[in-house]
């Protein structure tokens, strides 16, 4: 078990060596616009998200990687009834929403600045989508994987060698979910980046 585990480290060690120079990381603070299905649910803009991307560079202007995020959804509805099949619940109810994308994305870089890099990307990958619905003591629960599709525009700014800023407009198109319906929101997004 020593020897594999030793063995992984060393072939992540080559495969970051091979990508060095070439590639980049960002972490990104996301803010969550929520439309269509997920906006009759929680209206509410969302500030707690957090994106974790990884690219390397195909050209100097092309780049593929793949990432993953979080981002939740919070509303207090206030006294509501809610009928979830032959049941009828009454109560104070607060719905949650927690939308995790898995994806992989490529992008095409616009200019010749060494700094300052306009983007257009594209996503595609799958999203977990955790949808409840709190009245009183009780708990309503869907859940389910959509197909994911994220079109994103974007700048990065290399502010020094190895570090920059991101900043991006996402959208994602999450299908249709049996009982959960579309979840689909815009993301703006900030964040930093690690040049490798």
């Amino acid at each position: 078990m020593k020897t594999k585990i030793v063995l992984i480290a060393i072939f992540s060690l080559i495969c970051a060596q091979g990508f060095s120079q070439d590639s980049f990381g960002s972490v990104n603070y996301s803010i969550g616009l929520p439309s269509g299905d997920l906006k009759d649910f929680t209206d509410n803009v969302s500030g707690r998200g957090v994106a974790v991307d990884y690219a390397f560079m195909l050209k100097s202007n092309v780049s593929i990687g793949f990432g993953i995020g979080l981002q939740t959804f919070y509303e207090e509805k206030g006294y509501s009834s809610l009928t979830d099949g032959t049941q009828t619940l009454s109560g104070k109810q607060f719905n949650y929403v927690n939308a995790l994308p898995l994806y992989i994305n490529g992008a095409y870089y616009f200019g010749n600045s060494p700094n300052v890099k306009p983007y257009l990307g594209i996503g595609l990958g799958t999203m977990y989508v955790d949808k409840r619905a709190d009245i009183g003591i009780f708990e309503v629960v869907n859940d389910g994987w959509a197909f994911l599709v994220k079109p994103e525009v974007g700048l990065q700014y290399k502010a020094a060698a190895n570090i920059g800023l991101n900043l991006s407009y996402r959208y994602n198109y999450a299908s249709d979910i049996d009982n959960v319906g579309s979840m689909t929101y815009s993301s703006v997004m900030i964040g930093a980046v690690w040049f490798y």
